[in-house]
């Protein structure tokens, strides 16, 4: 929980009490909700326990021995350097994301109920009155109604659909394709894949591995936006609808 070392000394696990602890504060999400609220208090008594059982001699050898008896799974790797900056699908390269380190699952369901709040009240507020559509294993299904105007040709709906992973990468962008590929709505071409998580792996990664499902696809399939809910940022292909830009950008902008 606290991200440190076996054989850490007293004072780095203080320290990293102390980081980790005011992630939950409830100055950082009294504007998230009670239930939001609640559960950031679940943690921080997580961590405090935590905190408590690692600071004392005789408790910490206990846990310790527990440990033996039954060590944690090996935390993954540093993903590969990035490749050039631009790729065949489109991605614009940022700096790698580091894959997270093992985290409670309660802290994991926190970051993702927070953003899928988040997401869910800026397609409010972008989209206005959006149809929700079916989209089995989705977080958020919609498509959007065509705005019609006198001077122009009517937009085309957007069809929109938004699914939360531990980390973007290219598992998580195959296990999403396949379903994604088979999702329509009336009015709309083929559904925008937004694919949020705490993290992104290399857009060399994310871009291999979407050029591989539509090769597989004979160039079809959804159009795929990773987002890190950290920040907000994001990777566009080129052929990105302008309001799912739109979307992107004001979850951004409510971040500074």
């Amino acid at each position: 929980m606290l991200s440190v070392a076996q054989d850490a000394p007293p004072d780095e696990i203080k320290k990293a009490f102390r980081r980790e602890i005011a992630r939950y504060h409830p100055d950082k999400v009294q504007h998230l909700g009670p239930e939001f609220q609640d559960m950031a208090a679940g943690i921080a008594a997580d961590l405090t326990e935590a905190y408590r059982i690692l600071m004392d001699p005789a408790l910490r050898s206990k846990y310790d021995e527990e440990m033996r008896v039954g060590p944690p799974p090996p935390r993954p790797g540093p993903p590969p350097p990035p490749a050039p900056v631009r790729h065949d699908s489109g991605f614009t390269e940022r700096p790698p994301s580091p894959p997270p380190q093992p985290r409670p699952t309660a802290g994991l369901d926190f970051v993702r109920r927070a953003a899928l709040s988040k997401i869910r009240d800026a397609i409010q507020t972008v989209f206005g009155d959006a149809a929700p559509i079916q989209a089995p294993g989705f977080d958020v299904a919609i498509v959007t109604k065509p705005k019609k105007s006198f001077f122009k040709k009517a937009e085309e709906s957007v069809c929109l659909v938004v699914k939360f992973v531990a980390f973007v990468d290219a598992e998580a962008i195959n296990e999403v394709w396949l379903p994604a590929s088979k999702l329509r709505a009336p009015g709309a071409a083929e559904c925008a894949v937004i694919l949020l998580g705490p993290g992104l792996a290399p857009a060399s990664d994310l871009s291999a591995a979407v050029t591989s499902q539509r090769r597989r696809a004979r160039g079809s399939g959804p159009l795929l936006v990773p987002v890190d809910v950290r920040d907000w940022e994001a990777l566009f292909p080129p052929e990105t609808p302008g309001p799912v830009r739109s979307l992107i950008q004001r979850l951004k902008d409510g971040t500074q």
